[in-house]
C-alpha cells in the first residue's frame, strides 16, 4: 500500500509517507520555506516582534484541492492556490504604491 502511495504523489511532495502519515491516509507536502521577518503589535506604540513564516504546499491523496499553507506553525492559514496566487500579486501592487521596488 505504501508505494501505491508514493506512485500517486505530485511531483512537488517531499513527504516521507512511511514516517508522516496517519491513519493509513497519505497527506503530501512540499518543501517548507521560512521566511524570517519582523511583525508589528496593532496597538501603539506597534512593539516590533521577530517571526518566522512558513509556507508550504500540501494536498490529502487523492484530493485534487491544493493548499498552500502560511503560518507560524502553530496559527495559520491554509489558502487555495488560486487565492494565494491573488495574494501575491496583491502584496506587489501594495508594495509598488509604497514605492517598494516590484517583486
Amino acid at each position: 500500500m505504501h508505494d501505491q502511495r508514493r506512485r500517486s504523489c505530485p511531483r512537488w511532495c517531499v513527504a516521507d509517507h512511511a514516517a508522516e502519515d496517519e491513519g493509513g491516509l497519505a497527506r503530501h507536502r512540499g518543501p517548507t520555506a521560512v521566511v524570517p521577518g519582523i511583525a508589528l503589535g496593532s496597538e501603539p506604540p506597534h512593539a516590533a516582534q521577530g517571526v518566522e513564516l512558513l509556507v508550504e504546499l500540501h494536498a490529502e491523496d487523492g484530493d485534487p484541492v491544493v493548499a498552500v499553507y502560511l503560518g507560524d506553525g502553530e496559527h495559520g492559514l491554509d489558502l487555495t492556490t488560486e487565492t494565494a496566487a491573488r495574494l501575491v500579486r496583491r502584496l506587489s501592487e501594495t508594495l509598488r504604491t509604497a514605492g517598494f521596488p516590484a517583486v
